[in-house]
């Protein structure tokens, strides 16, 4: 019981000290972790290593926050969230990194995400709120697992389809195109490009989601009506 009961009491702790820090980081490093590994498994550019220092970052940050005034009580300006608060500014650029933009289509966005969140996950810690820290980190995964089956359940119950387009214009309007597919309930996956400067032509791959009541022949008609569409190519 003693142990337990020192376990508790550190815990619980709002003083910041060599053993109060050592837990809240050694948490902190556990829970980012765990959003970090979710990430790695799905080959993401920040994986476990990223979002392990971020969350250890975010809460070290937190205790300098606490600490600081904590040591220096006559220090006036010894606001506990100024140095805690710049992390979610500092964070952003970070995210940022995360997303790429390529060809009209956007990657990344749910990782920067994650970053967002394990950084606030990580103040948490540092503030010894470990019960919020903890759900945040639990719904988190739940996000990144469930919803993302439910999602696919929802808006991709279709089939997988490599569509090929061949254009004679060098500069295809990649934006209306997607919103053709989009109107004819083909959704984009990722997308390619391709430029031939020899005859200056250009190849438009695109990994969609076709849905199963979806017109093959109307989709190419819709395509073809652009009027620089030379060759059009579905397969699995």
């Amino acid at each position: 019981m003693d142990l337990l009961d020192k376990l508790q009491e550190i815990l619980n702790s709002t003083e910041v000290d060599i053993t109060t820090s050592t837990v809240r980081l050694v948490v902190s490093f556990i829970l980012g972790a765990i959003v970090g590994t979710e990430r790695q498994n799905r080959r993401q550019a920040a994986g476990l290593r990223t979002f392990s220092l971020i969350c250890l970052g975010s809460t070290a940050a937190m205790l300098i926050s606490i600490w600081v005034p904590q040591i220096y009580p006559d220090f006036l300006n010894g606001d506990p969230g100024r140095i805690a608060a710049q992390v979610l500014t500092g964070i952003g650029f970070l995210g940022a990194g995360a997303i790429i933009q390529s060809h009209g289509s956007i990657h990344g966005l749910t990782t920067a995400a994650c970053i967002w969140v394990v950084a606030v996950i990580g103040l948490a810690v540092g503030a010894g709120m470990y019960v919020p820290a903890i759900i945040t980190t639990v719904l988190t995964v739940s996000v990144l697992i469930s919803l993302e089956r439910l999602e696919r359940r929802m808006f991709l119950d279709g089939v997988n389809k490599i569509l090929t387009i061949t254009c004679a214009t060098s500069e295809p309007d990649l934006k209306q195109m997607r919103e053709t597919l989009e109107s004819l309930n083909v959704y984009i996956l990722t997308t390619s490009y391709a430029h031939n400067y020899t005859d200056n032509t250009s190849v438009l791959t695109y990994k969609v989601n076709v849905k199963a009541k979806s017109s093959y022949k109307q989709l190419f008609a819709a395509i073809h009506s652009k009027g620089y569409v030379t060759a059009i190519k579905i397969q699995a």
